[in-house]
């Protein structure tokens, strides 16, 4: 913003000085000289001219000026500090001020301490120039750098008020030239502030201010961008949309390196935007406008990343495929074509392993394209990534040898710990597959040992690896490292799902331990040949938890019985029961698992205990019968087990029983104040404390109304807690809401149309609650509009009928028929009385998506047509 005027400062300067250019005396021609250099942008030259000329002709009427064009000068070199100690000194701003200059200086002054990061500096000199000089061709420009420096500081508030003074020198320029590059510049900035401050509509209205034939394509194209921003904050994705195509265009037509990137950012936006609409293959087609070489590189490869991910969730990545082989083919030399290949060689894999058609030829194209990568991009940081997908392609052909050396060789180059460990891991199931049975048990062991730091690997890869040597032990007959090997393997696989860690296993899976069946055939195998193990129990018992991670609960419940008749005396029992026990309640025989853990309570305190109470506390509350029962159990959980991951859950749930109990100052202060205050609970269950405690205040208020309404105010107190902690979740934008419903009880029409505003307008609001907000917001309206004269109460009631209409238009009514519905009943009295929109055409549509509903508002409608009578 600093540097937008300074050709027309630079003309103002010569054009004060009182000497022509053309001047025929010694002091005059050096002058004049001097001058000149400045003009033609020699600036060393002008500057050393400049000080040359001071040191003989500092008396000369010419001084103040040529002061001014060495500052400038030096400024355009970058020498700061000398032009801020020059354009400062005493001396020489009085005589600057004597002839008329003094109003540039300080300008130059603050644009000096801007250029050097002293914004806060500079927004004071700059706001000075006005205060100063009044009347000073400088001044407007002044004031709009000043909001230019606290924009730089986050001083949003400062840079709006600044702005927006009615007295002050901007505005009445707005007035006057309000086409003006300066005011143009000015609105946007303030724009900015507006936004920053989240008053989406205030920014909306500020730009609307702008004569868009009179902006440079760089203003419209920053007007265009905080449009759509100010969209997004009012939840309007298809006016955003609408504006991001034109930012595209505008983009389109610039020229220089500039453009090249803005085009690049617009893009990143159109095709977001296309994303969040659910428009996939447009955002796809929009994505591939970044496939160029003239976009920035971190451009190119977040559009290779992109068209990858969204064609993936498709599931059609033949467009994908299409996009990058063109690229490929047209700029093999740009900084992602190494990116680009290598994506375009694992979505040929992908579409191989999801059984796309031309399988076959996919794993043929895959592994040429890799196999060009190899060859060509011998220095690129993604050679190892490439030579492990390489792997997979010999792999899945069955080629185990060729999978073993690239899978090795992957190993040896720059990976993330993940792609690393699966390459080890890989590497041992290809000597497996060659009957390498030692090799490969040392490359699982390996993994265990190099990656038992780190968790994600662990997480997914530690079982499975267990689980491979197991399986080379049972296949050489190891008897002496089974039972070590199967304690390993049950420890890590009975407390941990599978999970995939590597792009291509979610479709092929590691091995036969992706599958609970095949694992169950490990571990019937064991127990086959080695019955008199000491392990025996706990492989039964893992047996069964196959059965569980099909979600075949009557097996997992027969296998579990069988169990108990067999191992009866078993340490396990009690861990055994408690999973027999959980099975038979997924079964739906509600009153047998009661049955079965009640009497587990009588006989077993354990790490399961907590578990147990939970369960049959929740058994009470689900029942809806007996909440005295519910809150004792739940009491019992944080009570005696206090440490435990389910005290806090159990403090809230007790909670909620004694509101069901009608207990509203229990439920408070013995139960919900407890879970909001410990902040070592989640912020979740916080959270869902503090809108049962908001929820308890008001049932409190509906017993014993008051007029202070104390209750109600104690519930927006801790309400507010939410939306200024969690301003981008949905808790935030749901206690928002719910402030808008108390505030509305409390006559604080003001506060709750604020409040509904923030919750409609939050990004992370779900549609059904963008909707509620928006009636309670039509609803304040009303209400306001009923305490004016008749006169004035269209334009809220306008606003109000504009707040239903888009919740009716606006949503998928039948994912939402409830606040479509209210929606909908409200906006027909209004349409009626404003004369607004076709009354029949209205109920047709409405009837339309919600059959049950035209019944009722056709007769509304014809009790609105007839009238009273």
């Amino acid at each position: 913003m600093a540097c937008v005027w300074r050709n027309l400062l630079i003309l103002l300067a010569l054009i004060a000085s009182a000497t022509p250019l053309y001047a025929s005396s010694r002091e005059q021609r050096t002058f004049a000289a001097a001058a000149a250099e400045f003009q033609d942008r020699i600036y060393d030259r002008a500057e050393g001219d400049l000080i040359q000329y001071l040191q003989e002709y500092r008396k000369s009427t010419n001084a103040p000026q040529a002061a001014l064009l060495l500052a400038q000068s030096q400024f355009y070199l970058g020498k700061f500090p000398n032009v801020i100690a020059r354009l400062t000194d005493e001396t020489n701003l009085a005589r600057a001020n004597l002839f008329g200059l003094g109003d540039r200086y300080v300008y130059w002054t603050a644009e000096a301490r801007f250029a050097s990061g002293d914004f806060s500096g500079a927004a004071a000199t700059f706001a000075s120039v006005p205060e100063k000089y009044p009347n000073s061709p400088l001044a407007v420009n002044a004031v709009v750098e000043a909001a230019a420096a606290l924009e730089r500081l986050g001083q949003w508030t400062r840079a709006d008020e600044l702005l927006s003074n009615t007295n002050g020198v901007y505005q009445r320029m707005a007035v006057l030239d309000p086409a003006g590059e300066a005011v143009a510049n000015g609105r946007l900035i303030q724009a900015e502030a507006k936004f920053q401050q989240q008053d989406f509509a205030g920014t909306i209205a500020i730009l609307k201010l702008l004569n868009l034939p009179t902006l440079t394509p760089e203003q419209d194209w920053t007007r265009a961008h905080l449009l759509i921003q100010a969209d997004l904050g009012r939840s309007d994705l298809d006016s955003a949309l609408t504006v991001a195509t034109n930012l595209v265009e505008i983009a389109r037509h610039g020229h220089g390196n500039i453009w090249s990137a803005n085009f690049a950012e617009s893009i990143v936006i159109y095709a977001t935007l296309l994303e969040q609409d659910g428009q996939l293959a447009n955002a796809v087609s929009a994505w591939a406008n970044n496939l160029s070489d003239a976009a920035p590189v971190e451009q190119q490869q977040h559009a290779i990343l992109k068209i990858a991910e969204l064609s993936d969730a498709q599931n059609n990545l033949a467009d994908a495929e299409s996009s990058l082989d063109k690229f490929v083919s047209k700029f093999p030399a740009s900084p992602a074509a190494d990116m680009a290949l290598l994506t375009l060689g694992e979505l040929h894999l992908k579409d191989f392993i999801n059984g796309s058609s031309g399988t076959s030829d996919h794993l043929t194209v895959a592994q040429a394209k890799l196999t060009q990568f190899i060859g060509t991009y011998t220095n690129s940081p993604l050679i190892g990534k490439a030579i492990l997908d390489r792997g997979w392609c010999f792999w899945l052909k069955g080629e185990y040898y060729d999978s073993m050396v690239d899978f090795k060789a992957a190993a040896t180059n720059s990976l993330g710990n993940n792609d690393l460990a699966v390459a080890k891991f890989k590497t041992g199931d290809s000597l497996f597959a060659l009957h390498r049975f030692s090799d490969s048990t040392n490359s699982y062991l390996a993994v265990l040992s190099e990656f038992a730091g780190v968790p994600e690997v662990m997480n997914s890869l530690a079982a499975r690896a267990w689980y491979q040597v197991l399986r080379v032990q049972l296949e050489v007959q190891d008897v002496n490292g089974l039972d070590s090997t199967m304690q390993q393997f049950l420890g890590k696989y009975l407390t941990s799902a599978p999970a995939d860690s590597s792009l291509l296993l979610a479709g092929q899976g590691f091995s036969s331990f992706g599958s609970p069946a095949k694992a169950r055939s490990i571990f019937q195998t064991f127990e086959a040949e080695r019955p008199a193990s000491p392990l025996v129990p706990q492989v039964a018992f893992a047996l069964g938890r196959t059965y569980e991670r099909e979600q075949n609960w009557p097996a997992a419940v027969t296998n579990y019985d069988a169990w108990l008749g067999e191992f009866s005396t078993n340490e396990l029992r009690p861990q055994v029961e408690y999973a027999r026990n959980w099975a038979v309640a997924q079964t739906g025989d509600e009153p047998a698992a009661f049955n079965l853990f009640t009497n587990y309570l009588g006989r077993y305190t354990n790490a399961l205990t907590p578990l147990a109470l939970y369960w049959v506390a929740d058994h009470y509350f689900r029942q809806g019968t007996n909440y005295q029962q519910a809150n004792y159990y739940y009491q019992l959980v944080f009570q005696n087990f206090s440490t435990n991951e389910l005290a806090g859950p159990a403090l809230l749930m007790a909670g909620q029983s004694a509101m069901r109990l009608g207990s509203m100052d229990q439920a408070i202060n013995n139960f919900l104040s407890k879970v909001i205050e410990d902040t070592n609970n989640p912020d979740s269950l916080r959270d869902q404390a503090r809108f049962a405690y908001a929820e308890a205040r008001r049932q409190m208020y509906m017993v014993s109304p008051d007029t202070n309404y104390v209750n109600l105010q104690y519930a927006t107190n801790i309400l507010g807690q939410m939306y200024y902690e969690t301003p981008t979740n949905i808790a935030g934008a749901l206690a928002w809401c719910d402030t808008g419903d108390f505030d509305q009880i409390m006559g604080a029409l003001d506060g709750a149309t604020n409040a509904y505003a923030q919750a409609f307008a939050a990004p992370s609001a779900p549609p059904e609650l963008r909707n509620r907000a928006k009636v309670g917001f039509g609803l304040v309206l009303k209400k306001k509009a009923e305490g004016l004269p008749p006169d004035m109460q269209q334009p809220l009631l306008s606003l109000a009928l504009d707040s239903f209409v888009d919740v009716v238009y606006n949503t998928n009514s039948y994912s939402d028929p409830y606040w479509t519905k209210k929606a909908a009943v409200e906006a027909l009295p209004l349409m009626q009385l404003l004369q607004k929109g076709n009354l029949d055409r209205f109920v047709d549509s409405v009837g339309y998506w919600l059959p049950s509903l035209k019944d009722t508002l056709a007769k509304k409608r014809d009790a609105l047509k007839n009238g009273p009578g």
